[in-house]
Order: C-alpha cells, then structure tokens, then sequence
C-alpha cells in the first residue's frame, strides 16, 4: 500500500510538471504569434525588387554578380520626379493597362539627377546595358528608366512583364572586362563586375476627371555596376 501510494505523488508530480511545462510553451507560442503577426503587417524591404527577383528566368537566379534590392535614393528620386507629369498624363496613363516607358523629358532628367544615373535608359540602341564595353570599367555606373501602367494592375504580373522583356539582356550583363594598356611592354588589368538591380514604385492618382477612380503606377528599374 504504501509503495502505490509512492507511485501515487510520483504521478502527481509529474503530471504538474507537465502542465507547468504546457504552460510555458503556450506562453512561449503566444509570443512568436504576436511576432509572426507583427512582421506579416510590415512591408518587407524588398517588395518590389525581390519580386522583380523572383520573376526573372533561373538563368539570372544563378549569376553569382547579380543581386535585387530596392534602394531608397531611387525611390525618393521617382517620387520628386512624377510630379513633373501633367494631370491630363496621368488620366491616359492610369487607363493604360499595357507597361510603357515614360517619354516626358522633365521627369527622366530629374530621376536621371536625383538617382545619381549615367544615363535615363536601360539600353542603348545596340540593345545592350549602356555600361557595357571597357569604357571606365573602373567607375561604378548606374543606368534607369521608368515605365508606368494602370494602377489596377496585377503587380506581380507587371513584375513578370519586365522580367520576360529584360531577361536576355540581364543573363548578358559583362563579368568582366580586361584593359590593355598602351605602354610598352604593355599590361592588362582585368575588372570583376558586381550588380544590383533595383525597383521602385509610386502609385498616384488620377484626379482630373472626377467623374472617374484611377491611378497609375510609375515604376522604376535601376541597374547600378561596380568594380568588385
């Protein structure tokens, strides 16, 4: 008898430790809930860009030089620049659903400025990244344009739109770029090239034609190089 009730206080024990442990672990979860809560309401860092990122084909997925991250210069500079766009623009393009670039000079140069860009396009006419070539390899250069599209649409299909359109010429960004100096013997340095490429977006209204709800997103692709 007296053995069962020692086995008794012993079942007791135990289960009390259990519930205490039980406690503690709902407390514990109560916690990582009200985190994981808190960081699904925050926007990530790289909304755009990452999106961008995972749009793009497995080729450029895998190029070691190659990375997406949003930069808050660019997303400042798009922002002072499409105040440039007149009222009347803003109603076309919010009622535009096919992705275009924006041909208003007056925006172009100030994101060109205020984004610190060599130039305001993404290619030249030989439709390959303007920096490409060995021309100042040893300089970071940076290259942009800006598109824009009914704000209704689909973002992650907008995403998928510039990543079909600049997939090839992404998977042909330079590695690398060899100089041959004119000197006698002569001598060649070779640059290793690293890049970030980078979106920004702002939505703005279009407030014209009041009889109509609209906006439109203007989007800005970045594509910055440097000497790795």
């Amino acid at each position: 008898e007296k053995f069962i009730m020692k086995l008794k206080k012993i079942a007791s024990l135990a289960l009390a430790g259990i519930m205490a442990v039980s406690m503690l672990a709902g407390c514990k979860d109560g916690g990582n809930g009200n985190s994981g809560s808190s960081s699904e309401n925050t926007n990530s860092a790289s909304g755009y860009s990452a999106m961008l990122g995972e749009a793009v084909s497995d080729k450029v997925k895998d190029m070691d030089n190659v990375v997406f991250a949003d930069n808050e210069k660019d997303q400042t500079a798009l922002e002072d620049a499409v105040k440039n766009v007149g009222a009347a623009d803003i109603l076309s393009a919010s009622k535009n659903t096919n992705l275009h670039d924006v041909g208003n000079k007056a925006v172009l140069a100030d994101f060109k400025d205020a984004a610190d860009l060599h130039r305001e396009a993404l290619l030249n006419s030989a439709k390959s990244f303007i920096f490409d070539g060995v021309t100042e390899v040893n300089k970071t250069r940076k290259v942009g344009d800006i598109f824009a599209i009914d704000g209704t649409m689909d973002m992650s299909k907008v995403m998928n739109q510039i990543a079909d359109d600049y997939d090839k010429y992404f998977e042909k960004l330079q590695e690398n770029a060899t100089v041959i100096s004119s000197g006698s013997p002569s001598t060649s340095t070779v640059y290793n090239f690293d890049y970030t490429i980078s979106v920004s977006v702002v939505n703005v209204p279009a407030t014209s034609d009041t009889t109509y709800v609209g906006s439109v997103n203007f989007i800005a692709v970045t594509v910055t190089r440097t000497v790795a």
